[in-house]
C-alpha cells in the first residue's frame, strides 16, 4: 500500500470511527478529532487532517512496513471524538487484514462515556447492523 492510499485509508478509518461510536451512543456525534498517542513523548493534536498526519507519522513505515496493530481508543471529550492510541509490539509488515478482522491495523476500543445504555450491544440484531454496515467482519449470526 503506498503512503498516498494509506492516507485515505486513515481518512476512511475516522468516518467510521465516527459512526462505530454514534451507534454505540445512540446518538449523533461531534465531527471534531482529538488525537494523542499514549507515549510521553507525544503531544495532543486537533483537527481530522492533524490527526490523520499523526496516525500515518508512526504506523506507516514504508510501502510493505505497517505496523499491524494499533489500538484505537475512542471517547469524548468537550465537542471532541477523543482518540488515544498505542501500537502493539508487532513488527510492521505489509497492509492486511488485522486481528478484529477488518482490513488494515486499526482495532476500535469504545469507552464507557460513548456507550448508551438503551441499546443492547450484546444482541445478535446490534451485532448484524454493525456487520451490515460493514463496521464488524464476521458472519452473520
Amino acid at each position: 500500500m503506498t503512503k498516498k492510499e494509506f492516507i485515505e485509508f486513515v481518512n476512511v478509518t475516522l468516518n467510521e470511527v465516527k459512526l462505530y461510536a454514534e451507534i454505540h451512543a445512540n446518538k449523533s456525534l461531534p465531527n471534531k478529532f482529538k488525537f494523542k498517542w499514549l507515549k510521553d513523548d507525544c503531544k495532543t493534536v486537533i483537527g481530522r487532517e492533524n490527526v490523520i498526519k499523526e496516525i500515518v507519522r508512526l504506523v506507516f513505515i514504508e510501502e510493505d512496513k505497517i505496523y499491524p496493530c494499533v489500538d484505537l481508543n475512542i471517547g469524548l471529550e468537550e465537542e471532541y471524538i477523543s482518540i488515544t492510541s498505542w501500537i502493539a509490539n508487532y513488527n510492521p509488515r505489509p497492509f492486511q487484514k488485522g486481528w478484529s478482522n477488518r482490513p488494515g491495523p486499526f482495532i476500535y476500543c469504545l469507552g464507557h462515556d460513548i456507550i448508551s445504555n438503551k441499546i443492547d450491544t450484546k444482541s445478535k440484531e446490534f451485532k448484524n447492523k454493525l456487520i451490515d454496515l460493514g463496521l464488524l467482519h464476521y458472519e452473520k449470526e
